[in-house]
């Protein structure tokens, strides 16, 4: 009896070394949800740029963005002149994109969601999914990890039998000090890693730790990358409901 209760005392203190106490302190999901708090408020209105890399060419757009709840969010392109006015527009789970050269709104189908968003490495469906992250994947704590920008949780979110989403599997390493997302590792259904999301620059911005660059590369196509940086965001704004009229953006009305 005496070697069986040190073998059950040796058991549980490996157990304990193996899932540290932080994971009996807070959940995978509680972490996952921390993490995608700070990237949103209640609203959000902010500006940013998208430096989109391939191997012959470059270029770079300006945008300005509203976001209000997790279910509408409208993006305007600044710049350059030959895409200024173009908007994407997200309500629920639908989107669409105003084309001011043709003066034209169109309906971006499922069937287009993997497509490239503006020739970067983000897709239509980036705008529409993200929201769900936390609904659609069950998240696991796998433990920590130490990267250059400190100490992580390293999570993996498996998407659910009945979510409609695209990614198989999601990687999220979230800094443990203050819960800032780091890194995005995005897998297909076959278990095989399609594209990584590195966040950096990480600034105070209204009490959250905010990654105000995002990188993403595809992992098997070398050379190109799309770097987002966000230059100003405020949380929790009055944002008003008109500025997601699908109505008025039908009738060339951009918001300013």
């Amino acid at each position: 009896m005496r070697r069986i209760m040190i073998m059950v005392s040796l058991l549980a203190l490996i157990a304990g070394i193996a899932f540290p106490v932080f994971s009996q302190e807070m959940t995978a999901d509680e972490i996952v949800r921390k993490a995608e708090d700070i990237m949103r408020g209640s609203s959000n209105v902010g500006v940013m740029s998208m430096h989109i890399v391939n191997p012959n060419w470059e270029r770079t757009l300006d945008m300005k963005y509203w976001e209000k709840g997790k279910e509408r969010s409208l993006v305007k392109i600044t710049a350059p002149a030959k895409e200024a006015g173009t908007v994407s527009l997200k309500v629920d789970n639908n989107m669409w994109n105003y084309l001011p050269s043709v003066e034209k709104v169109i309906k971006i189908p499922p069937s287009m969601m993997m497509q490239s968003w503006m020739g970067s490495d983000f897709t239509n469906d980036d705008l529409v999914r993200e929201s769900s992250i936390v609904d659609d994947y069950d998240p696991a704590l796998l433990g920590t990890e130490t990267l250059d920008q400190g100490e992580a949780y390293v999570l993996e979110l498996i998407a659910r039998p009945e979510a409609p989403v695209v990614w198989g599997k999601i990687n999220i390493y979230i800094r443990t000090e203050d819960f800032a997302p780091l890194r995005y590792e995005y897998y297909d259904e076959e278990g095989e890693m399609i594209r990584v999301m590195y966040m950096s620059e990480i600034k105070k911005i209204a009490g959250r730790s905010y990654p105000t660059i995002w990188t993403m590369e595809p992992v098997k196509e070398e050379g190109k990358k799309t770097i987002i940086t966000v230059h100003e965001i405020n949380f929790d704004v009055p944002v008003d409901d008109n500025i997601f009229n699908l109505s008025d953006l039908k009738r060339g009305i951009v918001p300013e």
